[in-house]
């Protein structure tokens, strides 16, 4: 970045602009980077006060932002002559300045491209800003054109003062961009994947309202997977008494639901159904879980050990028709694995009992069996967070995940991933990834150039599992091309020996 002393910026340390020689002409390269244009015509600085990219709609506000700044600004060039700034996003780029600049502002939103305008920002500065510098499309000009197009611009006095707005931070009810659908969380305990969850709906899950007035963040068909949890010695995190009678920890509380909502066939008083009642006695006369284990006796390989907890008859009658609706059993060697589907799912109050109850409902099934309690992996449909809790969730989410100290890098030993291991080599002139089994067994072999390449095979082909093991061998293999092109050895998980090259 290049300073003069007659320009304002906003951040200038994070959002990276080069300021030239010039006074009242802006350019804006819409997605390509400005550097492009300065390697080709590196005396375009002589002529424009600032230069700079879009990137994102993001930069529309910082665009705005350092117009107002620098009110002698009077043109902005808009140039997306580029091939990255012709890609959609470039697109976008282009038409929310141009809808920006006719008016199409309402309420601080352009709702055709999705551009927010900071709400720190005054609607009424920024009608000045368009109002009074002309937007200028030089796509269609070489990059010698626009100089001579420069040149042919009226400089003009401020149109007003200097304006500096509030820095804009997103509050805690911003959501995240995401998939949107088909989340996938492991976790060895519930409570472990349980947070995992919470923190994705906090963070990604739309906020819509209910059928019941209020609002929740939902994030739809969201499977996560508990693979070690033993109900016999639950893993009990040191939260707060408060929180976990909320969430439903407390042990007395979670004992009594566990033996009451899936293993007794009868509801309570005044309870139309449990989840033991339509597995025991649905319809009231037939044992579903009964015929899982007679299914698995029968037939270990069998798909039919299924249990239906939604009955049409009723409930398509009644306001509170079953969450839990289906409950499989397939066995993978000596394991037994369940699989579980909810329509709905209140994880916060709910999503820990339901899941240490439906692993009570697994270690049972396996006993009766005499497999091992392998994975249970629940799809929650819906899976949402409803308003009245969503300041105890982002308090937990805070304490666990975002304010921890990151764990140290990905450690093979203590924590591998199930797909398999890595073992990186650089042998000739080539930079090699064997992938191994989890024990060892060799599976295939990868061999590239550079450590793009390589990177690219194993990406094409999914061969990891985990986005620490995956940022770990990124990692490693950038560090074997550099030993390859620096002839020094390289050695997975060890430092360069760089001295003798650097001295």
């Amino acid at each position: 970045m290049i300073l003069s002393d007659h320009m304002n910026l906003y951040l200038a340390n994070k959002y990276k602009v080069f300021v030239g020689k010039g006074e009242h002409v802006g350019l804006c390269t819409l997605w390509d980077d400005p550097e492009i244009i300065l390697k080709a015509e590196p005396q375009i600085l002589d002529h424009v006060a600032i230069l700079g990219s879009l990137y994102s709609r993001e930069g529309v506000n910082i665009m705005l932002r350092n117009l107002c700044l620098n009110p002698q600004i009077s043109h902005v060039l808009v140039w997306g002559k580029g091939n990255l700034s012709k890609t959609p996003i470039g697109i976008v780029g282009r038409e929310t300045l141009e809808r920006l600049w006719s008016g199409e502002l309402n309420g601080g939103t352009i709702e055709s491209t999705g551009f927010r305008m900071h709400p720190t920002i005054s609607s009424d500065i920024v009608g000045l800003v368009t109002s009074n510098v002309e937007l200028v499309d030089v796509s269609a000009l070489a990059l010698s054109e626009i100089i001579e197009k420069i040149k042919t611009l009226e400089r003009k006095e401020p149109y007003m003062e200097p304006v500096m707005f509030e820095e804009f931070r997103r509050g805690g009810d911003f959501t995240f961009p995401s998939e949107e659908v088909g989340f996938v969380v492991h976790g060895k305990k519930v409570t472990d994947v349980w947070i995992k969850v919470v923190d994705k709906i906090m963070r990604y899950g739309t906020i819509k309202p209910t059928e019941y007035g209020n609002n929740q963040r939902e994030l739809q068909s969201v499977t996560w997977v508990v693979e070690a949890e033993n109900t016999d010695n639950r893993h009990i995190p040191e939260w707060p008494s408060e929180i976990k009678k909320t969430v439903g920890l407390e042990k007395n509380s979670l004992d009594k639901y566990i033996s009451t909502i899936f293993f007794d066939p009868s509801p309570p008083d005044g309870t139309a159904y449990t989840y033991g009642n339509r597995l025991l006695a649905y319809d009231q006369i037939y044992n579903q879980t009964k015929f899982m284990i007679d299914k698995i006796k029968e037939c270990e390989s069998t798909r039919r050990a299924v249990s239906v907890l939604y009955h049409p008859p009723t409930d398509h009658k009644t306001k509170s028709p079953p969450c839990l609706t289906h409950i499989q059993i397939l066995v993978s060697g000596d394991k037994l694995n369940m699989f579980v589907v909810y329509r709905s799912h209140d994880i916060f109050k709910a999503g820990i009992s339901n899941a240490f109850g439906l692993r009570a409902l697994q270690e049972h099934i396996a006993k009766e069996t005499c497999h091992v309690v392998g994975k249970l992996a629940i799809t929650s449909n819906s899976a949402h967070i409803y308003e009245e809790d969503w300041e105890n969730a982002k308090k937990l989410c805070m304490c666990e995940i975002w304010e921890r100290p990151p764990k140290a890098a990905y450690n093979e030993l203590q924590d591998g991933d199930a797909r398999g291991m890595v073992i990186i080599s650089v042998t000739g002139d080539k930079i090699v990834a064997d992938i191994n089994s989890p024990s060892g067994e060799p599976l295939i072999s990868i061999e590239g150039d550079s450590a793009k390449e390589v990177a690219k095979k194993m990406t094409s082909l999914d061969l990891l599992s985990r986005p620490d093991h995956w940022t770990d061998i990124g990692m490693e293999l950038q560090k074997a091309e550099i030993a390859k092109r620096l002839g020094v050895a390289y050695s997975q998980d060890k430092p360069l020996k760089l001295n003798d090259v650097i001295e």
